[in-house]
């Protein structure tokens, strides 16, 4: 199970860039393998069994079945005629039924929003109508104009892309950002704004913690707020290359009792 959500789970923790309509739509194409998993349960797990049976047999590891209990408190008495089945019906199917059920839960209550709020996209809106932005509206109501304007707006926002070739198209929340004028598709600009924010995963706020821990030794205790504030960013955005000229510019620019020989 784990092997199949893989690729998924390094994409949503590494790229900070995606938006959450990639991620809906990559989470749907994992769902739609599981469930196929899930409707072809026998078949797949008689291939894991007979996998589990020869690294068993090398490590002389017995097939026992747990003992029925009286009294059905920590778990239930599955039926079973053989132990591929009772590890099927006991291990398997649950365990993929639950995995299924966190991606939803995680995930699907932001899918009918997502879904409406995707067809601002330049990609989407070329094909499609106002109606289809029906939830999105209803959803960021109070930080837009009237609905006639923002129609209007919707319109020549689609007329804008209509006349574009397809390999200019902006794909994601925040290339169109990038590609939207602010002062004339204000409304347009929101609704891109409110896709592009939406949160992902929270793999970034971790690494920031992460580092906090490391800096705010008790040897540090009494480092200042600012101080561990500077070596915080330091320490979490890294990669960034610092320009010595831009950091010699700033602290000159604070008048200072100081000569500068460079």
């Amino acid at each position: 199970m784990l092997s199949t959500t893989h690729n998924l789970s390094e994409k949503l923790q590494k790229k900070k860039n995606i938006d959450l309509s990639q991620a809906i739509a990559n989470v749907t194409s994992v769902l739609d393998l599981l469930s196929k998993q899930r409707v072809n349960a026998n078949d797949n797990f008689k291939t894991l069994y007979a996998q589990v049976k020869e690294i068993a047999a090398k490590l002389d590891i017995k097939e026992e079945i747990p003992r029925v209990c009286r009294l059905q408190t920590a778990r239930n008495n599955v039926p079973y005629s053989t132990e591929e089945e009772y590890y099927r019906r006991a291990v398997y199917v649950p365990y993929l039924d639950d995995f299924c059920n966190s991606l939803k839960e995680r995930f699907e209550s932001h899918k009918e929003t997502v879904a409406s709020l995707q067809h601002i996209l330049p990609e989407f809106c070329t094909k499609t109508d106002f109606y289809s932005l029906e939830a999105a509206l209803n959803f960021c109501e109070e930080d837009l104009s009237h609905k006639e304007v923002v129609q209007s707006e919707f319109m020549l926002w689609k007329e804008k892309w209509s006349q574009e070739k397809s390999e200019n198209i902006p794909k994601t929340a925040i290339s169109s950002l990038e590609k939207c004028d602010k002062t004339f598709f204000p409304n347009i600009y929101i609704l891109l704004k409110l896709l592009a924010v939406q949160p992902v995963s929270v793999a970034t706020v971790e690494g920031s913690f992460s580092s906090l821990r490391r800096l705010k030794t008790y040897l540090r205790n009494t480092t200042s707020e600012s101080r561990l504030n500077g070596l915080a960013l330091l320490s979490i955005h890294r990669d960034i290359k610092i320009r010595y000229e831009g950091v010699l510019d700033k602290f000159a620019s604070v008048p200072r009792n100081l000569d500068f020989v460079l």
